[in-house]
């Protein structure tokens, strides 16, 4: 063998060795996706948005974090088989985020779906929860045709109500916190029974920060802190209410200042959440539940560059069916 082949043969074996080494160390990186599976802006029906809701793929878990009216045929669009959703929650039970909960529970039930689907979310939930299981009495009594009565609905779903900053360990590394927000603080001190709540889901040394309906609000801001991704509501707020004057030329002018005072205090301007995701140093914003009158496209100049007054990282205005990954690092 000559002098030159040796050299060759000991770059390729030397090249081999660090290839194997490097496979060694790269780190095992389970996915951490989100879908926004629904982006409408609620409580208003809308032709071309679902109501609120997301999926979360964070290992082998596929969670759902909100459900409002048409979840199930979203999933269904994604090609997501319902019998792995083991596990969701609800940040508030506004309906726009909690009415196709019904069907996610029963049609889980219907299909005999093995295993009991935990629903996470604020005070109130339990009781939600208790009257769809007891508008399912009268199909468990008819039956499926197939022999045999199925078991109790209550069997297949269980509740667990959650605090301010209450944590949980969903295992295989999974970890959620919640804090309560600005959404239902009417009256400058929350009500710990009428809860609002935001989520920062976590897998290993990533997260993603998901701000449910609120307004500005330093503990979601706190909670935000570092996270890879920001998944925010918005309100074009100007839009809306010029939309809401045109359409109520019965509202008095005190009224509407009432209106833009809830609108602004309790859902967030594109310009809090360039703030908040400036302070929090957010690796990226995703835009969703967008509270915007008529085309998005019309707003989206706008929303954008209020956001960047402040934050000037990676920026998204997600559309229903929309997935977004946290890769390692």
């Amino acid at each position: 063998m000559t002098a030159r082949q040796l050299i060759s043969m000991a770059v390729i074996l030397g090249l081999t060795a660090l290839g194997a080494d490097l496979a060694h160390a790269a780190p095992n990186c389970p996915a951490l996706r989100w879908t926004t599976l629904g982006t409408a802006g609620g409580p208003v029906p809308t032709a071309d948005r679902a109501e609120p809701s997301n999926l979360l793929v964070a290992g082998d878990q596929h969670i759902l974090v909100d459900a409002g009216d048409g979840t199930v045929n979203q999933l269904a669009r994604l090609g997501q088989d319902m019998r792995r959703i083991r596990t969701v929650f609800i940040s508030h039970l506004h309906l726009d985020h909690s009415g196709g909960l019904g069907a996610v529970i029963g049609l889980r039930w219907m299909n005999q779906f093995p295993g009991q689907m935990t629903i996470y979310g604020p005070p109130g939930t339990q009781q939600v929860v208790d009257g769809i299981v007891a508008s399912m009495a009268p199909p468990a009594r008819i039956g499926f045709g197939l022999g045999a009565l199925p078991p109790t609905p209550a069997g297949s779903v269980r509740v667990i109500e959650l605090r301010d900053g209450q944590a949980i360990d969903l295992g295989e590394g999974v970890a959620v916190r919640a804090v309560a927000n600005s959404h239902f603080d009417h009256d400058g001190a929350p009500d710990p029974d009428t809860v609002s709540l935001s989520y920062r889901f976590t897998l290993g040394d990533r997260s993603i920060t998901y701000t449910g309906d609120t307004g500005p609000s330093a503990a979601v801001t706190k909670l935000a802190s570092g996270s890879d991704m920001l998944v925010s509501e918005v309100i074009d707020l100007d839009r809306l209410l010029a939309e809401i004057r045109q359409r109520r030329v019965d509202a008095s002018p005190e009224m509407l200042a009432s209106m833009k005072q809830h609108l602004s205090t309790h859902h967030l301007l594109a310009a809090d959440i360039g703030l908040m995701a400036s302070q929090a140093k957010v690796g990226r914003v995703v835009l969703t539940h967008f509270a915007v009158p008529g085309l998005l496209s019309e707003s989206e100049p706008t929303l954008r560059g209020d956001i960047g007054k402040n934050y000037a990282g990676p920026l998204d205005l997600a559309r229903d069916l929309s997935s977004f990954d946290v890769g390692c690092r």
